[in-house]
């Protein structure tokens, strides 16, 4: 058998574990993948981002979280091109579990034409979504916060506030601060500006 057909038909065989009821087994069988075969399985995996069955899509988000950076390029494309919701938003949940898996290393800056993008969106779970990933993101994604923390979207803004209380860093207490003492402000975001202050407490 050449070696083209080995692999191949191994990738498969990774593939068929993947889609096993048991989540260990799929576990084994993404780490697999990550290792072995990651380009090959890449394209395969983003592919099922927009499957009608949120199992797989759960499943695929959880994977490709384990692929390092990789995977980066070909989502941003996807989530750029893309004007389905649920792809979009799986996108950025793979986003986020790459980024808590990688803390403390820069994350590529291409990811910032998506952000811009999804602050923009006015579906709840993008919002909520890309709000987590700036959290992730820690100082880089700090001044994106910080500015859309003065925003109007409300629930923006209460999520990007709840997320400052998060980061441990001078510009997000003087941001914090500012909201607090602004009594132009709404009371639910005035409120949300101090419980984020006392975690710091």
């Amino acid at each position: 058998m050449s070696q083209s057909k080995s692999k191949k038909r191994e990738i498969e065989t990774l593939f068929k574990d993947f889609y096993h009821p048991n989540p260990y087994i799929n576990k084994k069988a993404y780490l697999d993948m990550a290792t072995l075969w990651p380009e090959e399985s890449i394209s395969k995996l983003i592919d099922n981002l927009n499957h009608k069955d949120i199992v797989i899509r759960r499943k695929t988000v959880d994977a490709l979280g384990f692929f390092g950076y990789r995977p980066v390029s070909s989502l941003v494309d996807l989530y750029l091109k893309s004007e389905d919701r649920v792809v979009r938003t799986s996108c950025l949940k793979v986003f986020v579990l790459i980024a808590a898996r990688n803390r403390g290393e820069l994350f590529p800056e291409e990811i910032f034409e998506v952000i811009n993008k999804a602050i923009n969106d006015k579906a709840p779970e993008i919002i909520l979504t890309v709000v987590s990933l700036l959290r992730q993101l820690g100082e880089q994604g700090l001044p994106i916060l910080v500015r859309i923390c003065k925003g109007e979207n409300l629930l923006m803004t209460a999520a990007a506030i709840t997320a400052l209380g998060e980061i441990d860093h001078p510009l997000a207490k003087n941001c914090l601060n500012e909201i607090l003492n602004d009594k132009t402000k709404d009371s639910l975001i005035i409120d949300s500006a101090n419980d984020a202050l006392n975690t710091f407490t």
